[in-house]
């Protein structure tokens, strides 16, 4: 036995909390176990991929990740005061964990493989039981750690439920539910076995037991496999009710804190009953993936179901309705195809070999980066932005490998679809395309002399191909184990080859034979360098050891281990005296290649990291790992100083250590803050932190001092207030919403409510914010109900616009909604003032864009359609016809403002220019003759329409490429933050000169030209239904204008697309 214990006294001192960025990952495999805090609070979760997960109740939102076991974690359990978690592993390990911090408090070896913890609700002991070699459970103290009993136990082996632990709430009783069907009472006091709960009908080997404590601890239920749920006194420890007589594929039984409520699970379905009539209730199916356990939440109304499917599912079963379940973004990006099964036997090794392939590559001018597994696509993007730059698209299932030219002009892919593709780098234009495998392509590089490719794949062959023609050179056929890695030797004579047999291997090509073995590696061989010398050979295992051999003898001439789990990426250091490595530890490490020491250990991420990279002078180290994080780290100072964030195919994130982010308006749902217990959401900072600006000269200064502020310091010194909102229906159709706001510190500056996502005006005589902390006013306000679900969300921020958590409440009105109108407001300048500022396409853009939604609109009852063009589309005409819209328009209808002229980006602020106006970077004149966006977002508060959408094709000219560069950045927050305050839905081409180019052949705008082209119904999809709505026109926009702007100017371009407010068909196929 083993015991590692972090601090010895109880309890704790907390170190202070730093500010952590949490993304919403979810579990990556499926989920086992679960655990709901004394509270209600706070959820834990464990998992096959090997975590531990904390989730806030109230938020669903991911809290934090408690890593270190080496195995699935096959049981979680709080401590009664909400400190502590206890986790069990298959690692044969048990470990306990401060809540607040993540922090790992003791580590406990043991001989067993964990099934079940529990800990004494009085926090007195903590029991621990599995199966392997002892037979026998283990009673700990909770305080010394000390053993007090060890207790025989036959666990259940054949089906690997093992043995299952209920204390009873007063800490008196422990039942164990073991195999054959059978339950064991012991008592805490001496612990004796006081009951055996025998099951009468013979033995059944592989039928596991489990059992739960009625709340007053003076009954039990038992259920086992193939046998019934029935419940004992423990008095006379004689049967009381029999609830089922036979339950096959029994996973978890549950009581509620109330006792009354009773409920049991199976692999296909939880069934609840009524504990005092034994009446059934309610009854899930599993849909989705099989269930395993399951707890009821505190209130006893709902119950979580850890799933199969990697999620854990919250099931109402009052309303027999289930809610959000406990989830991230891992569980709902496109694996591009390659949708193998992890939980199902025949598939579980293929999705393991696959999910490890994640690498990353850097362009040879250290600007780019490049990566697969976008869905289908590779993307290549920018380093200082985040930005993309560049999509490979032709792969049909997700990409694996990829390699390089020496010149960083050529790039080569292997695809899970078998396929080998070059690309032309700059241009993303294929080269060649080779179908060459049935089965995915696990490695892929160049030859030393570029003219040919060598793969393997899944089907355990290699092909080495002309890159010229497609030719295929050479075939080896390994019969079994597939090369997991492969490397050419420099002379283009010999390949190295690492495969799933755990042999490392030399070919000779010519005579397809086996010239070297290395022998040494006692598991997968996750990736194979060569020296720049050419004479060493560098492997890394699964086995945790990195390892160098001798290319000339074959022998092992280092071993470096010290890595916890699987080793799955290794390289040389550019100074050629040391290796880096990274695994399923989330560490980089540095070694001393002559003395095998550590020199240099770089700590952060928090998934298995599978890929590293150096930049072009070595002043940088990059590394990714499995949850789509890209960390940036200083070489000269070992400090992460950036990290990219990729969700899905299409979201993403920049940050820096301090806070400042840049992102995609999705990305921000799956991304937050937490400090200590504390959630906090993105957009709570998003005036100040969200700088596009900023972040580029942060990347090129390492960091470095651009500003000295920090989220965390702005919650230490400026908290946000908390609010709270609920609403009352009065008379039909009316409602009244109250909202209470608590200043925590530093004031309240404002308040904002919103109506299904659409800001309202408020009435300021009737709001008054409280003048100091701890202070609360309550705010009432009257609203209209439309027919349907209304929500209303408040937010209040304060002195520093840091603002709070948003807060909602539903309301669902019979009143009948009127027939709905469509206000279009159409503004397009081609002629200006100055005629230097002329465009080609903008009245076109915005007649065309009249006609389209005039054609479709027989979803609504009427059109109106306002039209201003050229000499009067004049600052105070447009003022003047947005408030004529806003004195006829209601909240049912729904208004579109589109504007095509130029726009205008100075001091951090954005103008719509109109045609008077005869300067775009002239702050004196645009404030007199332009229409600044916060001008215009008051105007749209004003209008009480709930769905209101924005479409600019607004653009920039002159200047140089890095001020126009500037510009955009800050032209992006300004729309980001015009669609937020708003609440509405903005859609607008990039500014610069990004679309500037009007395209003759198009007859438009481009972003214009795919805007119509989508309301003209190709956006119309999943489903296709004849509608067009606001996500799918913009998920059309933000799919074609790049791919057109990379087809017609050579690079992608993108639109920027803000969504608030509900989803919303614009127009309708008659």
């Amino acid at each position: 036995m083993r015991l590692t214990i972090a601090l010895l006294l109880l309890p704790f001192v907390a170190f202070s909390q730093s500010l952590e960025t949490i993304i919403q990952k979810g579990h990556e495999l499926a989920v086992v176990a679960v655990a709901v805090s004394a509270d209600s609070n706070y959820v834990a979760t464990a998992s096959k991929d090997k975590s531990a997960k904390l989730w806030e109740m109230s938020t669903g939102r991911e809290v934090r990740s408690f890593l270190g076991h080496e195995a699935t974690v096959t049981s979680v359990e709080f401590s009664q005061d909400g400190k502590f978690l206890l986790t069990g592993s298959n690692d044969k390990s048990i470990r306990l964990w401060e809540v607040s911090t993540g922090r790992e408090v003791f580590s406990l070896a043991t001989e067993e493989y964990i099934t079940d913890v529990a800990i004494d609700p009085k926090m007195k002991y903590f029991v621990v039981a599995g199966y392997d070699r002892t037979d026998s459970a283990t009673v700990y103290d909770f305080t010394s750690k000390k053993v007090l009993a060890k207790i025989p136990t036959s666990a259940d082996q054949g089906s690997g439920s093992g043995v299952d632990i209920a204390i009873s709430p007063d800490g008196r009783w422990v039942a164990f539910g073991e195999d054959n069907r059978v339950a064991n009472l012991y008592q805490s006091s001496d612990w004796k076995n006081i009951h055996t709960f025998p099951y009468e009908e013979g033995t059944c080997g592989g039928c596991g037991t489990r059992t739960v404590f009625s709340p007053d601890s003076k009954t039990l239920y038992q259920i086992s496999e193939n046998g019934p749920l029935r419940k004992y006194d423990l008095a006379t420890y004689k049967l009381i009710k029999t609830y089922e007589e036979k339950v096959e594929d029994v996973t978890g039984i549950a009581l509620s804190a109330d006792g009354k409520i009773l409920a049991r699970a199976t692999e296909k379905e939880v069934q609840v009953w009524d504990e005092a009539s034994g009446r059934v209730v309610a009854t899930l199916p599993a849909e989705d993936g099989e269930f395993h356990e399951i707890t009821f939440s505190r209130d006893g109304k709902k119950l979580l179901v850890p799933c199969d499917n990697n999620t854990t599912l919250i099931w109402d079963f009052v309303k027999n309705k289930k809610e959000e379940p406990l989830t991230g973004f891992l569980n709902q990006r496109d694996r591009g195809g390659l949708n193998y099964d992890p939980n199902f036997y025949w598939e579980s090794n293929i999705a393991r070999y696959v999910r490890f392939k994640n690498s990353v590559l850097i362009s040879r001018d250290g600007k780019t980066l490049i990566k697969g597994k976008f869905g289908t696509k590779v993307k290549r993007w920018d380093i200082a932005t985040g930005k993309t730059v560049m999509e490979y698209v032709g792969h049909k299932k997700a990409v694996l490998c990829y390699d390089l030219s020496r010149d960083g002009r050529r790039l080569l892919t292997g695809g899970g679809d078998g396929k080998i593709m070059l690309w032309d780098v700059e241009t993303g234009d294929s080269l060649k395309s080779i179908q060459t495998y049935r089965e995915p392509i696990f490695d892929i590089h160049f030859s030393s002399d570029e003219t040919k490719a060598v793969s393997s794949s899944w089907d355990a062959s290699m092909k080495v191909h002309d890159l010229a023609n497609g030719k295929l050179l050479t075939y080896l056929d390994l019969e079994r184990y597939s090369a997991y890695s492969i490397v050419f030797h420099p002379n283009d004579l010999y390949l190295f080859s690492a495969r799933l047999d755990n042999s490392l291997q030399m070919w000779e090509l010519d005579t397809k034979k086996e010239v070297r073995n290395f022998t040494g590696h006692t598991d997968v061989i996750s990736v194979i360098r060569l020296s720049s010398d050419q004479k060493t050979l560098l492997s890394a295992s699964w086995d945790g050891s990195i390892r160098l051999w001798d290319i000339g003898t074959g022998l092992m001439t280092k071993k470096f281990k010290g890595h916890k789990g699987a080793v799955h990426t290794a390289l040389f250091g550019m100074d050629g005296k040391t290796v880096y490595s990274a695994g399923a530890d989330r560490t980089i490490r540095v070694w001393d290649i002559n003395t095998g020491a550590v020199i240099r250990t770089f700590e952060g991420h928090n998934a298995e990291v599978t890929s590293l990279a150096f930049s072009p002078d070595n002043r940088m180290l990059i590394s990714l790992s499995l949850d789509g994080v890209t960390k940036f780290w200083d070489m000269a100072t070992g400090k992460e100083f950036f990290e990219h964030i990729h969700i899905g195919e299409k979201d993403w994130m920049v940050k820096n250590p301090e806070g400042y982010f840049n992102s995609t308006g999705d990305a921000r749902q799956y991304i937050h803050f937490v400090s200590g217990m504390k959630t906090y959401a993105v957009d709570q900072f998003f005036n100040e932190f969200y700088r596009p600006d900023l972040l580029p000269k942060i990347f090129q200064n390492r960091g470095g001092k651009e500003e000295s502020k920090s989220i965390q310091g702005k919650l230490k010194s400026s908290p946000p207030p908390t609010v709270k909102v609920a609403v009352i229906p009065g008379q039909p159709g009316k409602a009244e919403v109250y909202v209470r706001i608590v200043d925590n510190g530093n004031g309240v500056e404002n308040l904002k409510l919103f109506h299904n996502g659409k800001n309202i005006p408020l009435n300021r005589d009737a709001l008054t914010f409280p003048s100091s902390r701890g202070q609360a006013t309550t705010y009432k306000h009257e609203v209209n109900l439309i027919g349907g679900q209304n929500t209303f969300t408040a937010t209040a921020s304060n002195k520093d616009n840091v603002e709070s958590d948003p807060q909602s409440v539903e309301l669902f009105s019979e009143h009948a909604t009127k027939s709905s109108t469509c206000y279009v407001l159409a503004v397009g300048i081609n002629q200006y003032k100055n005629s230097k500022l002329n465009l080609n396409y903008a009245r076109t853009d915005a007649e065309s864009f009249g006609k389209v939604m005039d054609d479709k609109s027989a979803l609504f009852k009427n059109l109106e359609l306002v039209t201003l063009y050229d000499s009067d589309a004049t600052r105070p005409k447009i003022l003047s016809a947005l408030d004529d819209l806003s004195n006829k328009i209601s909240q049912e209808d729904v208004f579109i403002f589109y504007y095509a002229g130029h726009g205008s980006m100075v001091d951090n602020r954005f103008y719509f220019v109109p045609t008077e106006s005869p300067r775009l970077y002239d702050a004196s004149s645009l404030t007199k003759e332009a229409i600044d966006a916060s001008v215009l977002q008051d105007k749209l508060k004003q209008i009480k329409a709930l769905k209101q959408l924005i479409v600019m094709d607004a653009c920039q000219s002159g200047g140089s490429v890095e001020l126009l560069a500037t510009r955009g950045a800050s032209e992006e927050k300004a729309i980001a933050q015009l669609s937020r305050s708003a609440g509405i839905h903005v859609m607008a081409s990039a500014g610069s000169e990004q679309f500037a180019t009007e395209f003759r052949e198009l007859g438009h705008g481009l972003f214009t030209y795919v805007l119509i082209k989508g309301l003209q119904g190709e956006a119309d999809g999943a489903p296709k239904d004849g509608k067009v709505t606001i996500y799918e026109l913009k998920s059309y926009i933000d799919d074609q204008v790049p791919e057109m702007t990379r087809k017609m100017k050579g690079n992608p371009q993108y639109p920027y697309t803000f969504s608030r407010g509900q989803d919303f068909p614009v127009v309708i196929e008659e």
